[in-house]
Parts: structure tokens; sequence; C-alpha cells
């Protein structure tokens, strides 16, 4: 076995910290290092666990913290949910300039190796569906066809991970579905909140829209493929997910249904009608933003087109050349989420219909608002 030291960018994250582990328990040998503005919590620091302070928005903070490395896999990112995707300039200051100054700093250190961690979005807009694309099927979007800066800095970064591939810096990036599993802190937490508000009685669009998702622990085994890869697949792009793509609120309603919640997603809303919805919500949040208060938006346009539009990938490329291939079935993924939630107090312990006739109620008005505004428009054009 070498010896390696592997630098994580957004090490003290959930895919972060799962990906320290197995990289920790596949070799005796190698060495991490977690990078992040905050060490994780409960964390020991030991000969083979390091943290460092980095900013990765600044160049000499991520200089200093890649000093004898031969590794780097650049999870780090910001603006993928609620608040945070309304933020433009933190968004595109640790997507775009954080990876350029990760990409600086591997040639100026010698580090051979980058795996970088992107999205479905960098190629996804939601205006048009994507139906088990490939990878050679997906031209990268220009800047204004996004919706979300997220999307469209995921994507500037992702081509300057590859434009940067030579035959001494080798590179490769990843791109996972919506990620999923026990202990994630973004996608199922935001969604059960909701749920437990009262707020998440609908579905968007209709049942037959299917999208992809990817376990935690397959996504970090993508990862470890991906950095063995190389060099002899440097410069390569790959979807990554369960394979198995599903309805999102069939999806969804498996883990709510499990923690107790027997009366979500009763009837569907179609897309558009969300889409100008969270349009709405988008310009109250900047207002209040500005003035009031910087409130968590329930509901994005990206978030509605992400759940509301058909997208899935052919992941048969990863497959051949990764040798990846599902390590944990979906069914057994669930029901590890559905327990890990339930023990850190997610289960249903209240009764919500009281909030679902405020919401239908407010839902409502706000679609009447948007087909009176639409007639008045109409009338002055």
């Amino acid at each position: 076995m070498t010896t390696s030291c592997f630098a994580i960018t957004g090490g003290c994250g959930y895919i972060g910290l799962r990906l320290a582990d197995y990289l920790l328990e596949i070799n005796d040998l190698n060495t991490i290092i977690l990078l992040d503005i905050h060490p994780p919590s409960n964390y020991k620091q030991s000969n083979r666990l390091i943290y460092r302070y980095c900013d990765i928005r600044s160049y000499k903070s991520v200089y200093d913290a890649l000093t004898n490395v031969t590794c780097i896999f650049h999870l780090a990112s910001y603006g993928m949910s609620g608040r945070e995707m309304l933020n433009y300039k933190m968004i595109y200051d640790v997507n775009v300039i954080g990876t350029e100054n990760i990409i600086k700093t591997c040639i100026e250190h010698n580090i051979n190796k980058l795996i970088y961690c992107s999205t479905y979005n960098a190629v996804y807009t939601g205006k048009k569906e994507l139906l088990n694309v490939t990878e050679n099927d997906c031209l990268y979007p220009i800047e204004n066809e996004y919706c979300d800066n997220y999307s469209r800095t995921k994507s500037l970064a992702e081509q300057m991970i590859i434009k940067a591939c030579t035959s001494k810096f080798h590179t490769v990036c990843i791109r996972p579905a919506a990620i999923y599993g026990d202990g994630e802190q973004r996608h199922f937490p935001r969604i059960l909140n909701l749920v437990r508000q009262g707020i998440v009685f609908f579905a968007i669009g209709h049942k037959n829209i299917l999208a992809d998702w990817i376990y935690a622990d397959n996504l970090v085994y993508a990862l470890y493929l991906a950095e063995k890869s190389l060099p002899k697949y440097s410069g390569e792009v790959y979807f990554i997910s369960d394979d198995q793509p599903i309805n999102n609120f069939q999806f969804l309603s498996q883990l709510t249904k499990g923690l107790g919640y027997n009366n979500c997603f009763n009837f569907y809303i179609p897309t558009l009608i969300m889409f100008y919805i969270a349009y709405i919500i988008e310009i109250i949040h900047y207002i209040s933003a500005k003035y009031i208060y910087n409130f968590d938006p329930f509901l994005t346009r990206a978030e509605v087109l992400k759940v509301g539009v058909t997208h899935y990938a052919n992941i048969t490329k990863a497959k051949n050349l990764l040798g990846y291939h599902v390590k944990v079935n979906p069914d057994e993924a669930m029901k590890k989420s559905i327990q890990w939630f339930n023990e850190h107090g997610y289960k249903k312990t209240i009764n919500q219909d009281n909030f679902k006739f405020f919401w239908l109620f407010l839902i409502s008005a706000v679609i009447l608002m948007i087909f009176f505004f639409y007639q008045f428009i109409r009338l002055k054009m």
C-alpha cells in the first residue's frame, strides 16, 4: 500500500466527513486533512485525521492549507438551497473564486490530482427535460439560461476544472444527483421542517415526473473510484446516481410516512404555477432581506424546477470507466435514513392538520393573484 495525503475542501460537511472515514478505513497509511472554516463537532485530531482552517475564497488561506498534500477532493460549495441560493456574491466567491484558488494552488504546490464534486445542475436548467442523458448529450448551457446562481457557478467551476487538466495535473469531475442519507443535513431536514409546519401537503408537477437521487455512501464510493481512475481517465466528467429514477414526491413520501406523516403530497400543483409562486417569494425575500429580515424562503424557482421537471441520467460511463456500482441499494438506504431521522427527533409528535387549511388558503390566494395579474397584463396589451 502507498501512503497518500488527501485534502478535502468542505471536509467538515456531510459528504466530506463520510469520505474521510472511508479513506481512513480502506488504507491504514492514508492521512486526511479536513479543510473548512469550522472544525467538525466532537473533533479529535490524530496523526491520520487533521483539521486545517481554510477559507477557499482567500488565495493565501488555500495556499497555506495545501502543504504536503498529494491529492485534493474539492467538495466545498455554497448556495444549494434556501436563502443561500439568493446570496449571489457569496455563491460566486465560493464556487468560482474558490475553485480558481484551488486550481492555482494545486499547480504551484505540484499537487497532481484534483477530484471535483459537481452537480447535475451544471448542465440542467429546468427549461427542458433530460431523459436518460449521457455526458455526451449535455452541452453546457449559456449562462443566462440558468435561473439560479448556484447552478451557473457550479457549471463555470466544472469547466475550469476540466480546462485545467494537463499531462501533469490530472482532474476529474463527478456530477451527483440529489444527495440523501442518514445524517444528511440539507435536503431531508429542510423538507421535514416544512412538513412539520404543515406547508408541504402538496406535490409539484405530476406523478410521471422522474429524477435521480444518490445515497451518501454511493457518492463517497464514486469519489474514491474517481481518484483511482487518475491519471488514466483524466479530464472526464461522470453522472453518478443510485441508478433508479423515481418521482421526487414518491421518493420523499417513503421518508415522511416512515416518520409518521401520512398526509403529505396529497395532490399536485402544476410546475408553472409553483414556479411563479416561487418567483413572488423570491421578490418578497429580496425586499425583506434588504430592509426587514433575511428569512428562509420555503421555495425558490430553482427548487421548483428541480422537483417539477423530469431529469435523470444514464450512468453507463461511470460503470464502464470507473467500475462504479450501487453499493447500497435505495431501499436499504431509505431504511437507514428513516431510522436515523426517527432517532434524532424528526418523528411526528403533533397533529398538523390545522396548519393545512391556512396554507391551502394562502396558496389559493396567491394563485388567484397571479391569475388576475396575468389577465390585467393581457388587457393592457
